[in-house]
């Protein structure tokens, strides 16, 4: 089940990632494309802005970033992605007609990829050196 949605989740990161660029590139029609240096500057920090949409989905599709309680930081990094991701998901998804099955498509995924892989480990245990540090005589 883990394999399935974990690919699932890569693929709706490249998308969200490559989607403002692509969608630049598509308006740009059929006229010629500016010169290679020209269109790294003009490419770039729309590749930013789809990193920030699209990295919670891809930090969650990385095996060994999101499991078990090993990696707490790691999982609140993801959930916070994935609520950046589904704030752009509704912001410029819900806009139209044309976008909004994939973009209700896309929240419903992310919300399946939270439910999987970020709620159950909603509670850490503590760690036994900090078990024992609240039980020191010197507090």
């Amino acid at each position: 089940m883990n394999a399935p949605l974990r690919l699932l989740a890569l693929l709706l990161g490249s998308a969200l990632t490559l989607a403002p660029a692509a969608l630049l590139l598509l308006s740009h029609g059929t006229g010629k494309l500016p010169a290679a240096r020209k269109l790294f500057e003009l490419f770039s920090p729309l590749l930013i802005i789809g990193l920030a949409f699209g990295l919670g989905p891809l930090i969650i599709a990385l095996p060994r970033l999101v499991i078990g309680e090993r990696n707490p930081a790691t999982r609140l990094v993801a959930t916070l992605m994935l609520l950046v991701s589904a704030g752009g998901l509704v912001l410029f998804g819900l806009g139209g007609l044309a976008s909004l099955l994939p973009a209700l498509l896309g929240l419903l995924i992310e919300g399946v990829l939270f439910a999987v892989f970020i709620w159950p480990a909603r509670g850490f245990a503590v760690p036994a050196a900090a078990a024992d540090q609240d039980q020191s005589p010197s507090r």
